[in-house]
């Protein structure tokens, strides 16, 4: 960025992303920015390393590209191979698209398609909340070459690590709302669960919630069964990996 004018629009944006309601206000937010910073496309993806599977089940995505782009990587199942999501799994540092290692022929598919689409330039913005739980990937594209893309990416670093640091809050906010509203958690089950991840028994949780034991066991037996599980532990390891007691 060059003035202080686009500064001060991309922090307004930045505040809106953090107020939004919906989707749709935050892909508008995160368009404008993007737009502001000197790169034309972007893809942010969170996700959950320890659920991964075909289904991708645990993924999010919020599109600012070419549909088409979107509807090959989805039909060829390039979310299963992709590099940029696996270097982002295991670092955290910003990485022009041109660095990351490819090591397969689909991956090389995948890229070479990705150039066709918006991507002939990229940076890569991985951010991690904790050790476990979500993880966000920002994929920024432009139709410049790479040297004039990553000249641009660079210039506005700063920025896009922010940017990707405010979309993974704003995804685990939302995933955590869907899995609560999904099986009926309450604010309450996760008081539960939240002493037993840090080493509490049923009477010392009895005694911080001023209720019975026995009362506490029921407790456990609800949660179990909106969650599934056979045993507590079970439901503490589902509150952590799905991020819900962060």
């Amino acid at each position: 960025m060059e003035s202080t004018q686009s500064e001060a629009s991309v922090l307004k944006y930045f505040d809106q992303i953090i107020s939004a309601q919906d989707e749709s206000d935050v892909a508008h937010c995160v368009r404008a920015i993007v737009s502001t910073l000197g790169a034309e496309s972007y893809v942010f993806v969170s996700m959950n390393p320890a659920e991964s599977s075909e289904s991708r089940a645990s993924h999010r995505f919020l599109i600012g590209c070419r549909p088409e782009w979107c509807q090959l990587y989805n039909a060829n199942k390039w979310f299963m191979t992709d590099p940029f999501l696996d270097y982002s799994v295991s670092n955290t540092e910003p990485i022009f698209g041109s660095q990351v290692e490819v090591t397969t022929q689909g991956q090389r598919d995948m890229l070479t398609s990705a150039h066709e689409h918006g991507f002939r330039s990229g940076f890569v913005v991985p951010v991690h909340a904790s050790d476990k739980g979500r993880i966000g990937v920002l994929y920024l594209g432009s139709d410049k070459t790479e040297a004039e893309g990553e000249k641009i990416f660079s210039v506005s670093r700063m920025y896009f690590r922010a940017l990707a640091v405010e979309l993974l809050d704003w995804s685990i906010r939302v995933a955590k709302l869907e899995i609560m509203e999904s099986r009926s958690i309450t604010g309450k089950d996760l008081q539960v669960v939240s002493y037993l991840k840090d080493g509490f028994t049923a009477e010392d949780i009895a005694r911080e919630m001023d209720v019975s034991v026995q009362t506490i066991y029921g407790n456990y037996k609800k949660i179990k069964d909106k969650v599934g599980a056979s045993h507590i532990s079970e439901v503490v390891k589902f509150a952590e990996v799905n991020g819900l007691l962060v």
